[in-house]
């Protein structure tokens, strides 16, 4: 009887080394996928595109391995996995943002559908963090309106998902945090609005009062 449990158990520490194995790898990997998506959205917020472009391609292999590799271990790594897609997922939605292209489905960049939700949360905080850097350059206002509209449309899409914390690991607490975020957003947006309303205002206001050939010279 014991000769069968030992040998049970012989075969159990080949699999457990065997999935060490992979764990280590995954680690090792993990860390390279997280890294090179914070690199490209460094790029993309610099506004070089064709650098980050390069570092979302490297990726897409490190994050193929990841999933696949995810895949063959006992039980399946969830928290390792699910940081390296979702960091992933945010690095595309902000490349497609900035270059105007339609963002991809999970299947179309071959992540697990829980990561690609999860990914979206972290991407409307980029958002946020594009529409102050526009807000306080002074670039165009008509941008940092479309970002904080899409931001709207993105969590009217994250909150009709209403399923249990257990299910979506706790996709809920994201969408909660994105519908205040968004708000927070959506007052820095009106607040720079009003101002410029305001400086258009006086600037109309100053001009009547400037006599006719001043405002000539001025035009």
């Amino acid at each position: 009887m014991m000769t069968d449990m030992e040998k049970t158990f012989s075969e159990i520490d080949k699999l457990l080394d065997l999935d060490n194995q992979k764990r280590e790898e995954l680690i090792t990997i993990t860390r390279s996928a997280i890294r090179c998506s914070s690199i490209a959205i460094r790029h993309l917020h610099r506004k070089e595109i064709s650098n980050a472009q390069k570092k979302i391609q490297e990726n897409k292999e490190i994050i193929s391995r990841i999933n696949e590799l995810a895949l063959e271990m006992r039980p399946y790594p969830f928290g390792m996995v699910n940081s390296a897609n979702q960091e992933y997922v945010e690095a595309v939605f902000f490349y497609s943002f900035l270059q105007g292209e339609a963002f991809p489905s999970f299947a179309e960049i071959k992540v697990p559908y829980l990561a690609y939700l999860h990914g979206i949360p972290d991407f409307i905080g980029e958002l946020r963090r594009f529409i102050l850097d526009t807000l306080r350059k002074k670039d165009s206002i008509d941008l940092a309106v479309k970002a904080l509209d899409l931001m709207d449309e993105l969590y009217s899409l994250l909150v009709t998902l209403d399923y249990p914390a257990g299910l979506t690991h706790n996709l809920r607490k994201k969408t909660d945090f994105v519908r205040n975020l968004t708000e927070k957003t959506r007052g820095d947006v009106t607040l720079a609005l009003n101002r410029l309303d305001l400086v258009n205002t006086l600037n109309k206001t100053l001009q009547s009062y400037l006599p006719s050939n001043t405002r000539k010279e001025q035009e």
